[in-house]
């Protein structure tokens, strides 16, 4: 049952609530006369954001605004914080948006950052170390409870243990994604296949699907900096396994940055290598059963899949919403995780095969506090309101709601369908380990070159040699901008 919401203004697409905040976090009144000053925070949720309907439409298909009720209560913890929250069209979000709002000094205090853009950021001053926070309690936690001796211990360590930088932090990961394949179940039995396990039979089925005249591989294409398939890393990630990720990450925990830059200046992680070629050759081999507008980023990725044009889709886990709600779902549908890379295609892999590292991890519900908090004055404020986000309770009013992502707070119900990938990625290392993700672990001055030989290569305009000489002059780069910005000895 939904809760009142007095004193709730919503106007235009931006809303005010008022709160409150422990009385030792607000500054006295310059009267002295013993009332506080109230402390004006604003707030950008992401994918928090109330849908401005919450009628279910094909263009509305997860409607929410539960962070409105939580915000209520918060109403009831401290009357001298007022909570602005502002609406950004998507067309005008993400990384530019952000860079925009902060030179000109108008980001919100609080608002989404994943931790690969905050991490080159850290020499511009834009966002606040959360470290002295993080190791403090968390004051909404009962005595007992993870996070009443220190707010970190709320956290899952593993998917935590990412976002370090500098052995600070600079975000809160809430939530948890992975990715896997979702396919067509009816489709699938016309023609007597079922899900494959490893990278030979996943081609096999392509063909199978190709010979009837389908173009069976979609999903999600990244951007040219990002990838143009979540498969591609963990492809490479097998193809690494054996032979270069233990001197990359000799200690097999969560690969650093400083580990990655080290690789390539010592020449254990280079393009030019066996495994790099053996990477690309592997991945291109996919590209003929991909539909033929694949290098364009679609706005509805789930349209071709669920039209019943391509009977293999690769997305993650935000999708269960659409898929178990949609009307245009009208046949059987089942997932299948990244296949193995095994002997029958490469003779670089383990044995056993080494499974692929799950992709995702800690990318979901990640929020920071820019710096202008301080300068505002309003800091503990907004520490204090994430803090209150943090109870398992609230956190789990808002995510289960929109159903697209796993908890990354200790004592949160799971989705049930979810709890596989979410044991992967709690209690053992996957994306973390991940040193070929270019976007994460290296920069946007890297990625970008690197994506770009990457796409020309498969789309035969450059040939494996000039890529490789191409990515190879972005991973030089890249590691000298970082040794020498981190005072790195390698």
């Amino acid at each position: 049952m939904k809760v009142s919401r007095r004193r709730f203004l919503q106007v235009a697409g931006m809303a005010t609530v008022t709160g409150a905040i422990a009385a030792c976090a607000v500054a006295p009144s310059p009267e002295g006369a013993g009332a506080a000053e109230v402390a004006e925070l604003v707030a950008n949720w992401g994918g928090w954001t109330p849908t401005q309907s919450q009628e279910r439409s094909e263009d509305n298909p997860i409607p929410h605004d539960n962070i409105l009720q939580v915000l209520e209560a918060y109403q009831d913890v401290a009357p001298n914080t007022n909570v602005e929250w502002i609406r950004v069209p998507s067309a005008m979000g993400g990384r530019e948006w952000t860079i925009a709002q902060q030179n000109a000094g108008t980001i919100p205090h609080i608002t989404p950052q994943a931790h690969w853009h905050v991490k080159d950021d850290l020499d511009k001053n834009w966002w606040q170390e959360l470290t002295p926070f993080m190791n403090a309690p968390n004051p909404h936690i009962p005595s007992g409870e993870p996070g009443s001796s220190a707010w970190v211990d709320q956290f899952f360590p593993i998917p935590t243990k990412e976002i370090l930088m500098r052995d600070g932090y600079y975000n809160m990961v809430f939530g948890l994604i992975t990715t896997f394949f979702y396919y067509n179940v009816d489709w699938f039995n016309e023609l007597g296949l079922s899900g494959p396990s490893n990278y030979a039979e996943f081609l096999e089925v392509c063909q199978a699907f190709l010979d009837e005249g389908v173009r069976a591989y979609g999903g999600w294409t990244g951007s040219i900096s990002d990838t143009d398939h979540w498969y591609r890393l963990q492809l490479g990630g097998m193809v690494f396994a054996r032979d270069v990720e233990p001197q990359v990450n000799p200690d097999r925990d969560n690969a650093s940055y400083e580990e990655v830059a080290c690789a390539i200046e010592n020449g254990i992680y280079q393009p030019d290598s066996e495994q790099y070629r053996e990477w690309l050759r592997l991945w291109k081999l996919n590209v003929p059963y991909r539909p033929e507008d694949w290098t364009v980023r679609a706005t509805d990725s789930h349209a071709k899949f669920l039209t019943k044009h391509e009977p293999i889709m690769e997305n993650g886990t935000w999708s269960f919403p659409r898929l178990l709600t949609d009307p245009l779902v009208d046949f059987e549908w089942d997932t299948f995780f990244a296949p193995l890379l095994t002997a029958e295609s490469s003779a670089y892999v383990t044995e056993p095969p080494t499974p692929a590292w799950p992709i995702g991890g800690p990318v979901g519900d990640q929020m920071a506090i820019a710096t202008r908090a301080e300068k505002d004055g309003v800091l503990a404020n907004a520490v204090d309101l994430m803090q209150f986000i943090s109870v398992p309770d609230n956190l789990y009013q808002i995510q289960s709601e929109i159903g697209t992502t796993m908890p990354n707070v200790k004592g949160v119900p799971v989705d049930p369908r979810f709890q596989e990938p979410f044991e992967l990625l709690t209690t053992q290392i996957g994306e973390t380990q991940m040193f070929i993700y270019e976007e994460v672990k290296m920069d946007a001055e890297a990625a970008e070159p690197i994506g770009q030989a990457w796409r020309a290569y498969l789309l035969d305009q450059m040939s494996q040699d000039d890529a490789v000489a191409t990515i190879s002059e972005a991973f030089d780069s890249y590691a000298d901008r970082f040794i020498e910005r981190e005072g790195l000895t390698c």
